[in-house]
Parts: C-alpha cells; structure tokens; sequence
C-alpha cells in the first residue's frame, strides 16, 4: 500500500487536552450564552458550591442538574 505524504511513522504521542476553566462570576454573567438559562438560574445552580472556578462542562451538568431537581 502507498504511503501517505505528511504522515509520520511510530507511535502517536499521547496529548492531554484540558478545557479552560473560568470564575463563577463569569460563567454566570454569561449565563444565556453558555446554558441558555438566565443569570438567576445559572446562581441557584451554583449555590452551595465549595469551588470559585469551574468548566463550561461542569457549569452546564450543574445547572442540568439543577433544572431536573425536585421541589418539594
């Protein structure tokens, strides 16, 4: 078989790729940006957390979490 033109030979190194992390502060400003939910929502998510910085992923489980919660 041909071979490709730009590939190298060996092993692929192995690359850890991290998301950014930002404050709580801005996560919530830009609450309808990232979630679609407004401000509000975004900080009753957010109460109680122990941490002032997070990922947009762990900002909208928070908040998914948080819809799907019961009233009681």
């Amino acid at each position: 078989m041909a071979e490709r033109k730009g590939f190298f030979k060996g092993a692929a190194k192995e690359v850890s790729i991290t998301s950014p992390a930002y404050s709580v502060t801005e996560i919530t400003a830009n609450a309808e940006v990232i979630a679609g939910v407004k401000s509000e929502v975004m900080a009753g998510a957010f109460h109680g957390i122990d941490t002032e910085v997070l990922t947009v992923k762990e900002a909208k489980d928070l908040v998914q979490q948080f819809l799907e919660k019961k009233v009681k």
